[in-house]
């Protein structure tokens, strides 16, 4: 739609101001090119049909009427799709403006009325309405001079001006809608002196004339109109025998002309110029721009002849009848498919009886064995419950039995830490290889207390006893017991916290921001940051944990929670992990009804998100 109205844009300029129809027939056609098979789409018929119309409008002043009107109807055809008001008036102002070239201005009065009527209800376009609305009620008011009707024409003259003094105000800001309604009362003005000379009244005429004059020819307003009226003027000289005024009109305008030609102004200044000639004496001279007039004339009265040949109603009635025409062949093919369709669906209405009966009868024969193959299965189903329900209870003892088995270990492993801790620095250990030996009997230690620690965490059930619980203690807590290890590797643990509760069990909740946190220090390089954040989210709390370390690879981010799944990776310092630790906090957020997920990019960093329900003393005790 965008290249459309930038076409439409340059082809209202080609015609409207250059009056050029070649580079007018091209853009409407690019218009045409670009909307082809895309019509089914309301907006883009009232372009496509508007197009249509563009191009009649040049068959229609070269003459060829029988193609214009043809276009019309066609355009108007998919202009009525989008039911668009606005555009449909356009359609009326055409027929309107082809009885007025015939000068069947009776006929043409209705369609201008109707355009008016029309566009009543354009509510999209105010100044569009407002344009053509006051330009209706002026052709009306021409027809009635022509016709002359002179009270009438002076009616609907002052109508039109009453109706721009009217609605005007919301458009006497932009430039060029200002320039276009001075242009109007000029052109309206121009009308009424026109029949004013008619009726005698030559004073107030010559002086409605001038003011038309004046506003016309500034830039950007009606020029044609102001040479037209130009020559009324010269005209009114001429006869009043003011001589010196008529020739130095007759100068302006013919420099007028120079720059900007128009067909009628031309032939209406080689009229005044011969009978101002021949007032002056200039017999020859006179006679020169007689002949010139004539031969011009008659070559402007052979376009319009096409004009007075139309028959528009006949042309109109034939147009209507080929699109019934057509309309009814359609009509016949489309019920041709619709009864080759029908014949069809019996068709398989029939096979599909068939099969059913058939089908019917061989069901009765497997229904037997179906029941008797479904007491075997029945009966199988039985023993693998009985079998689930085995292997659910020995899965229970196992787990409890590894749960023991690590408590039992964990006191002794605390012990040997505890040991070796103290032995280190409060011992008297001298020999370097004892050292060592301690350092290693330390590390391992906390190693298996880590595993240990893992193993009677795993399989979280939803049964836990939860309370209430400080978010921003429990943070400041896990990052205190990693500061140790964060300051080994010269990084710096940033903390945005404030208070917050949530509902949880603190000793499960405390393992996952500890699982985090560490992991964060573990994976980041020497002299690299944690960063430690929470949020209020609707009725959630949310942490996040971020990092500026390794990352996680793409091959590992579908798995990093799985627990079956190989996921250990050492830390930057070469730190062990068994890759329990992500596994284990996921389950203990689920078990909360939470959620947790991260964002990495690998070689750039990690952040772990996890969100919590907020505690709330109405659901929660």
């Amino acid at each position: 739609m965008d290249l459309v109205w930038k076409y439409r844009y340059k082809l209202d300029y080609y015609w409207l101001s250059q009056n050029d129809r070649f580079h007018t027939r091209v853009y409407a056609d690019s218009i045409l090119q670009v909307l082809s098979g895309k019509t089914d789409r309301p907006g883009y018929a009232v372009e496509y049909g508007r197009a249509l119309m563009y191009i009649g409008d040049i068959y229609r002043d070269e003459g060829k009427l029988d193609n214009a009107v043809s276009l019309y109807y066609e355009g108007r055809t998919f202009i009525q799709r989008n039911g668009d008001t606005c555009t449909m008036g356009e359609y009326s102002l055409r027929l309107a403006m082809v009885y007025y070239r015939q000068r069947k201005y009776n006929l043409a009065i209705p369609y201008f009325r109707e355009m008016f009527a029309e566009l009543s209800a354009c509510n999209a376009k105010p100044f569009y309405r407002f344009c053509y609305q006051q330009g209706q009620l002026d052709n009306i008011g021409l027809c009635f001079d022509h016709q002359d009707q002179k009270d009438s024409a002076m009616y609907y003259y002052d109508s039109a001006m009453r109706y721009i003094e009217q609605y005007k105000a919301p458009f006497m800001k932009l430039p060029n809608q200002v320039m276009y309604t001075m242009a109007a009362e000029a052109v309206i003005l121009g009308n009424k002196g026109s029949l004013l000379l008619r009726t005698g009244d030559t004073v107030a005429a010559e002086k409605l004339l001038n003011e038309s004059v004046r506003i016309n020819l500034l830039q950007g307003t009606e020029f044609r109109d102001a040479l037209l009226t130009m020559g009324k003027l010269i005209q009114l000289q001429l006869e009043q025998k003011r001589f010196p005024e008529a020739q130095q009109g007759l100068l302006k305008m013919r420099a007028a002309l120079d720059s900007v030609p128009v067909n009628a102004a031309e032939l209406s200044w080689r009229e005044l110029q011969s009978e101002f000639s021949e007032a002056t004496g200039k017999k020859k001279e006179a006679l020169a721009f007689l002949k010139s007039y004539q031969r011009m004339k008659d070559s402007l009265a052979s376009l319009d002849d096409p004009f007075q040949a139309l028959d528009v109603n006949t042309q109109f009635n034939y147009l209507s009848g080929e699109m019934e025409l057509d309309l009814l062949k359609k009509q016949n093919e489309i019920k041709n498919i619709y009864l080759s369709v029908m014949l069809l669906l019996t068709l398989m209405v029939i096979i599909i009886g068939l099969l059913i009966w058939q089908y019917s009868k061989r069901s009765k024969k497997q229904a037997a064995k179906l029941e008797s193959l479904n007491r075997v299965i029945t009966r199988q189903n039985e023993h693998l419950e009985k079998g689930l329900r085995a292997l659910e209870h020995s899965q229970q003892d196992n787990t409890r039995m590894l749960k023991i088995v690590a408590h039992d270990l964990r006191n002794p492993v605390g012990n040997m830490i505890s040991m070796a801790d103290f032995l280190q620095n409060y011992g008297n250990v001298t020999d370097e290889q004892n050292n060592e030996a301690l350092h290693l009997i330390q590390q391992s230690g906390h190693m298996a207390l880590e595993l240990i620690s893992n193993l009677l965490y795993m399989n979280i059930r939803g049964d836990i006893r939860k309370e209430q619980v400080e978010v921003d203690v429990a943070l400041r807590y896990c990052v205190d017991l990693v500061k140790t290890k964060a300051s080994e590797k010269q990084q710096q643990i940033i903390v945005h916290l404030f208070h917050a509760t949530i509902w949880a069990s603190r000793e499960k909740i405390w393992r996952v921001f500890s699982n985090l946190i560490t992991n964060a220090v573990k994976f980041s390089p020497v002299g690299g940051t944690v960063e430690v954040s929470m949020q209020i989210a609707d009725a959630v709390v949310r942490i996040t944990v971020r990092d500026n370390g390794i990352g996680i690879p793409d091959p590992l981010k579908g798995s990093i929670f799985n627990l079956s799944q190989d996921v250990k990776r050492r830390g930057t310092m070469g730190e062990e992990s068994f890759g329990f630790g992500l596994a284990i906090s996921k389950q203990i957020v689920d078990a909360h009804g939470g959620r947790i997920w991260f964002e990495s990019e690998e070689g750039k960093g990690t952040a772990f998100i996890v969100e919590l329900e907020k505690y709330n003393e109405l659901n929660h005790h």
